[in-house]
Parts: structure tokens; C-alpha cells; sequence
């Protein structure tokens, strides 16, 4: 997936080239990952843009960034708006948008006093859902959620994600699907995951190590909503044999299909349910599913 990030960003309220907001080197946050931030999709359809559940990645990057102690006055529609600035200033076209709170200053010990900086980036993403994936059994467990929380999205915790992910493409996969402490399967490095069934879905069960996605909440709105039984509950490597695929979602990824974990082998593609989940997506955001 290539990315092309936009010249500008939106910075504390004023669009700035993007090397502006850029923190400095000696920052608190840089040397410890001490920031949260957020991933939103803007869907360019026919020349206007479709933003997916905005005031729910608002609220949680707020909250986040609130736990952090790094809160800031910029109200949600003052980040609305700053987002729709940036939009226009840049061409049509469909973006990640990440919006990322954080310390900017010279400041290498830690004090509340710090002052916080909120800046909004726009980069390019192509729609590829008809890519599936390969994934394995990551070497490196999921961080606990008991250590650092993992539904407040801070940096530092995609440290994780980072491992994980470039350790399975070094082996030749795609991505990496996360196991806890006691061994139940959790997610990708940056993706809920759902098992296919002949007639439902199961998904891990939200617990603390586990993140609650916007784009997973989507799909138990839509799988109520056509009917789709979805079951959360505890799943262990061992299951992987009895599943007939997979999938997985994020706000970055959408929907994507996985054709293999290890030595278990799916045609998630073809499977009727994440088809079913795949066209629903798309009809919301705006775009026809590719089967091809």
C-alpha cells in the first residue's frame, strides 16, 4: 500500500507546510512515544467527500489524549473544520487522514506544563480490498492492555504493531495475527479479525487486550442489520483448522480478506458472508465491492 502524504497539514489551527508541525528533535514525545492519535478515512465519491463516523474518531482521540494528560482546546468542530480546510486545499482524492496530539517542544523531562501541539496530516491510499493477505502466528505477544492501554491509541503502543507486522514480512507474510498472554488470538498488528463460519461470524470478545475498532463496531452494526450472527468470544490458535476463512478490518484496511495463517489455508474471498459484509461496507462508504 503506498502513501503519498499532502505538502500541508492543518497545525493548531493554521494550514502550515508539513514540515512545520514537526516536532523537535530533543521532543518529549519523539524520544518516548508519549502522543496519541487517530485514523480517518475521507472517501473522495463523484467530487465530494464521504468521512467515516468522524465524531466518533473525534471523541476518541479526545479521550485518549485526555488520559495522556494531553489535552487541548480545540473544540470538535473546531477539528471539523480544520479538517475540511485541509481537504479543500489539497486535490480530490481518497485519503487516510491522521489527526496525532502530541509535544513539540524542547523538552526532554516530563511536565503537565509541556505545551500541546494538534496537528491534522492528509496522505493518499489506494482501495485494494481485493488483495487478500497472508498472515502468521506472531513471535511477539500483544502488548497488555493492563501495562498500556490499548484503546487510547498512543504512539509509543504501535511499537507493538511495528514488530509484529515487519517480522511477518520479513518471513514472507503480510501480517501478523497477535496472541496474549494466555495465548488467545487478539488481532493483526492493526486490525480486528474476524473467523467465517458456514452461517456467522466470531471475533474475539472485547477485553482489555483488545482494541474496540470504529470499523469492527460498523460491522456488528451491519451484520444486525442483514442478519448475520456474529459470535465474540475467546478464540485459541487450535481453532484455526475448523474456521472456513477470515478477515480483517481497520479504518487504514477496510475489509480484507485472508487466504492463509501458517499452514491453514481459506478462500475468504469467495465466502458468502464476508461478501455480504464487503458489499454493505462499500454501499456505505460509497464505492462498489471488486470481486475480480
Amino acid at each position: 500500500m503506498n502513501f503519498t502524504p499532502a505538502a500541508i497539514a492543518w497545525h493548531n489551527g493554521k494550514l502550515v507546510k508539513r514540515e512545520q508541525a514537526a516536532p523537535s528533535i530533543a521532543s518529549h514525545s519523539l524520544h518516548l512515544g508519549v502522543g496519541v492519535f487517530d485514523g480517518i478515512m475521507a472517501y473522495c465519491n463523484s467530487g465530494s467527500y464521504y468521512i467515516h463516523r468522524l465524531e466518533a474518531h473525534l471523541d476518541r482521540l479526545r479521550h485518549g489524549s485526555s488520559q495522556m494528560g494531553l489535552e487541548f482546546n480545540w473544540s470538535n468542530t473546531k477539528l471539523k473544520s480544520g479538517l475540511l480546510a485541509l481537504l479543500d486545499s489539497i486535490p480530490l482524492n481518497n485519503y487516510y487522514i491522521r489527526p496525532i496530539v502530541y509535544r513539540s517542544g524542547a523538552y526532554l523531562n516530563f511536565s503537565d506544563d509541556m505545551p500541546v501541539d494538534v496537528t491534522i496530516l492528509a496522505v493518499t491510499i489506494a482501495r485494494d480490498e481485493a488483495l487478500p493477505l497472508s498472515c502468521h502466528i506472531s513471535k511477539y505477544e500483544r502488548v497488555s492492555g493492563k501495562a498500556i492501554p490499548v484503546t487510547w491509541k498512543i504512539c509509543g503502543t504501535y511499537v507493538n504493531s511495528y514488530l509484529s507486522r515487519r517480522a511477518a514480512q520479513m518471513d514472507g507474510f503480510n501480517d501478523a495475527i497477535m496472541l496474549d498472554a494466555d495465548g488467545l488470538i487478539t488481532e493483526a498488528s492493526a486490525a480486528n479479525i474476524f473467523f467465517l463460519q458456514s452461517n456467522a461470524v466470531v471475533t474475539p470478545a472485547l477485553n482489555a487486550n483488545i482494541f474496540p475498532g470504529i470499523t469492527r463496531a460498523t460491522l456488528l452494526d451491519i451484520a444486525k442489520s442483514i442478519n448475520i450472527e456474529v459470535i465474540e468470544r475467546d478464540i485459541t490458535p487450535n481453532e484455526l483448522v475448523n474456521f472456513d476463512g477470515a478477515f480483517l478490518a481497520a479504518t487504514m484496511m477496510e475489509l480484507k480478506p485472508v487466504v492463509s495463517i501458517d499452514n491453514y489455508k481459506y478462500d475468504s474471498c469467495s465466502h458468502r458472508l464476508f461478501r455480504q459484509f464487503l458489499t454493505e461496507f462499500r454501499q456505505i462508504t460509497h464505492q462498489k465491492p471488486n470481486f475480480s
